[in-house]
């Protein structure tokens, strides 16, 4: 055994022997807030992710996957690396829902899964899928993909409801609804408060038709005239005002010009980032390191960056290559 842990942890040699003693001992490769996340567990995982792209028919993309290659190896670490942050991501979602009082049951993944296959009468075809593209039962399903999503929408929903706005967006918005009482220009007030990607345009949004626009929003920006702007509208976002600038019709529908002043809430993704940036993750693994600021498990080897940008810009060219073609 301790061989075993010299070899894993100290030397980082691996050799068939090696891996099947690690996998007997249940090894951890990464400790996050001392859950283990074992050796075996992401060798599981990444042989089902092999086994997954293996077992597609890439050919007319123009796509071959062979991970025997030395681009091949490296596709699959960058996956492999992707499943592991899923990983942490799901250990922070059950510490979130462990706190808030919030579970799953075995019944509720059940019928999650067993009443939609039951409908479409698809359930042996599935069952059936599984195996061969992942190496999978039902209940491995159930437990690795359907329990994990449905905690998740549970715990983003909790937080959506208790996430209200707070004193500080009032009093800021506020604060901007006066400078447009007192005269000053709508552009300049929304470069001075508002957030988001069109606060350096002077709050520019484009045109809209109706439908387009928030409920609350819409509602408001549809019956006003050119030049008008709302009084401070909240929505799950956040807090706006919004300036009606200009009207027009476009295949016979109504069209609006809106600019906003917008004060954001926090996101449940950037709630979440924050919390997994908080935890104390330990790293067993060569390969792999704990950025705690990107709150993510990245590459020592810097150069699997620079192949993961040559990869997806490969992708994106493939792709539109895809689209010419078809057009």
């Amino acid at each position: 055994m301790i061989i075993v842990l010299l070899f894993t942890y100290v030397f980082h040699i691996e050799s068939p022997a090696i891996k099947v003693v690690g996998k007997a001992l249940h090894l951890p490769a990464i400790i996050v807030d001392g859950h283990w996340i074992t050796i075996s567990e992401i060798e599981e995982n990444t042989a089902s992710i092999k086994r997954f792209y293996e077992n597609q028919d890439f050919s007319k993309f123009g796509i071959r996957i062979d991970f025997s290659t030395e681009d091949g190896k490296k596709r699959l670490q960058l996956q492999q690396r992707k499943m592991i942050n899923k990983l942490i991501e799901d250990i922070a979602i059950e510490q979130i829902a462990d706190e808030w009082g919030i579970n799953v049951s075995d019944e509720a993944v059940v019928d999650a899964m067993e009443r939609p296959m039951a409908e479409m009468g698809t359930k042996e075809s599935v069952k059936s899928q599984l195996k061969n593209l992942y190496g999978w039962s039902l209940e491995d399903f159930g437990k690795k993909v359907v329990r994990t999503q449905l905690l998740r929408d549970k715990v983003s929903a909790k937080f959506i409801d208790q996430n209200k706005v707070s004193q500080e967006m009032w009093t800021r918005m506020k604060s901007a609804q006066k400078e447009l009482s007192d005269g000053r220009n709508f552009a300049d007030v929304a470069q001075k408060y508002s957030e988001g990607s069109t606060a350096n345009a002077g709050g520019i949004m484009g045109w809209f038709s109706e439908g387009q626009l928030q409920d609350e929003i819409g509602k408001q920006i549809f019956a006003m005239k050119k030049g008008e702007h709302t009084d401070i509208i909240e929505t799950p976002l956040g807090l706006h005002i919004v300036q009606l600038n200009d009207i027009s019709e476009m295949d016979g529908k109504k069209m609006v010009h809106v600019s906003q002043i917008f004060i954001k809430k926090k996101t449940f993704a950037e709630f979440l980032n924050e919390r997994i940036g908080n935890m104390k993750v330990r790293v067993f693994l060569p390969q792999y390191e704990w950025d705690a600021g990107k709150a993510l498990i990245v590459f020592r080897d810097k150069s699997m960056d620079d192949f993961e940008k040559s990869m997806y810009k490969e992708a994106k060219d493939t792709q539109k290559e895809l689209l010419n073609k078809l057009q």
